[in-house]
């Protein structure tokens, strides 16, 4: 003869104070993965940035699709360099390179890198 479980027809105060956080933690749950699902996955028409910190700069390269924008900015004792390069499908379209005669500061590398990619991001923009 198969066993039968039997379930409380009542649930006990104990097990009413651990349901409330979980089912309230499950909800909030939900709706945030509802909000962040679908944007999850990079998509073609979303431009991808990606800035990476040097010993002696800052590098960033922004792309979309098949399309790659690049600047690499080198700071040493006595000047900045400054290099820019935008390519489709592999190859290069534009090549601007710049050097400054003074070393830049951190903080005047930031926002040349910051008004870049804003700039490149404008240009997008249907």
């Amino acid at each position: 003869m198969p066993s039968i479980m039997t379930i409380p027809g009542r649930i006990s105060k104990h097990s009413g104070r651990l349901m409330r956080p979980l089912v309230a933690a499950a909800l909030g749950w939900a709706v945030l993965a509802s909000d962040v699902a679908p944007t999850a996955g990079p998509t073609t028409n979303s431009p991808q940035v990606e800035i990476k910190k040097l010993p002696t700069g800052k590098e960033a390269t922004i792309t979309q699709g098949e399309r790659e924008w690049f600047i690499h900015i080198d700071v040493d004792d006595n000047r900045t360099m400054i290099i820019r390069t935008e390519s489709n499908k592999g190859q290069e379209t534009k090549n601007n390179p710049e050097i400054v005669d003074r070393p830049m500061s951190n903080a005047e590398v930031d926002r040349i890198i910051n008004d870049w990619i804003s700039g490149v991001k404008s240009t997008l923009q249907p």
